[in-house]
């Protein structure tokens, strides 16, 4: 039976949960009185445009499963040991905290497609009850894993709205996809910081995994939203300049290196693989040892 990866000291990961929820208890819009929704100049979007946030509306709002699943898997149970009893526990506070933020998204961008008048309020919710009926599976058992494929995930969405707020023109959604885009950026870093903690721990990263959870990465809901890939192809067009491969090929970069090198060698390439995730935090490149390895 297959030894399970040692947790993070406990001080640290309650450090790292006590940071964030300090600094990001109470984020200030309101989902309902934020935005001035009378003022939607709905003329100025494209099909493409709404169709992109449908979809990415569609990802949000299955927020229940995403939240069973992560509950799930750090689920308070009789019989665990008391460290790792506690260290679910201050995983679970970042939990509450983040799962409140993606239904806050979800549902500013409902209210959005609803309040602009450019979609059928009837069809949008039966489209939104479909999809929300499909059960979600997380991709990966432990949250060393899972660490992985949500920096993948949220630093992609960022990107996401990001390019999608420059793209159009309708000021209350700009407005909105800024904020959103601000928001994951920040549930990105608090995954970046994890998957270093465990990075940095003694038996707490197996480099086989890491590289299987990027190597096999896909967004939440592949497969399950109906016609999953025109839709993606659809929101690259709609939002120039994303594409959620970005975030995981520089992870990719950095694992095919250290499965490359030497033994001896090992340590350096922890230090690129560390490097190329604070680079993906703030939002930069890497250090140029890392991309140098492209050629080579």
């Amino acid at each position: 039976m297959k030894k399970p990866l040692d947790a993070p000291p406990l001080e640290k990961v309650r450090a790292l949960v006590k940071r964030y929820l300090e600094r990001f208890e109470t984020i200030g819009w309101n989902r309902f009185t934020s935005f001035k929704w009378s003022a939607i100049e709905s003329e100025s979007l494209t099909e493409a445009q709404l169709d992109a946030l449908k979809t990415a509306m569609l990802v949000e709002d299955h927020i229940p499963d995403y939240s069973r699943s992560y509950q799930e898997m750090l689920a308070i149970q009789d019989g665990l040991p008391p460290g790792e009893l506690a260290f679910r526990r201050e995983m679970l506070h970042f939990v509450f905290r983040w799962v409140g933020d993606e239904d806050r998204h979800a549902h500013t961008l409902e209210n959005y497609l609803r309040a602009c008048g450019r979609v059928d309020a009837d069809a949008l919710s039966l489209e939104m009850l479909a999809t929300l009926s499909k059960p979600y599976t997380r991709p990966h058992p432990g949250p060393m894993q899972m660490a992985v494929h949500t920096v993948i995930q949220e630093k992609a969405t960022q990107v996401f709205y990001a390019c999608l707020r420059d793209a159009v023109e309708e000021p209350v959604l700009k407005e909105i996809l800024a904020l959103l885009s601000q928001d994951e950026a920040r549930h990105c870093g608090f995954f970046v910081d994890l998957l270093k903690l465990y990075l940095e721990t003694p038996g707490g990263a197996d480099y086989r995994e890491i590289k299987e959870a990027v190597v096999e990465f896909k967004m939440p809901l592949h497969g399950i939203i109906d016609n999953y890939k025109r839709r993606s192809i659809a929101m690259m067009r709609a939002a120039p300049g994303y594409n959620y491969r970005e975030a995981f090929s520089l992870i990719q970069l950095a694992l095919g290196r250290y499965a490359d090198a030497r033994v001896e060698s090992r340590s350096h390439t922890l230090e690129d693989l560390l490097a190329t995730l604070t680079a993906i935090d703030k939002g930069g490149r890497p250090p140029a040892r890392i991309y140098g390895t492209m050629a080579g």
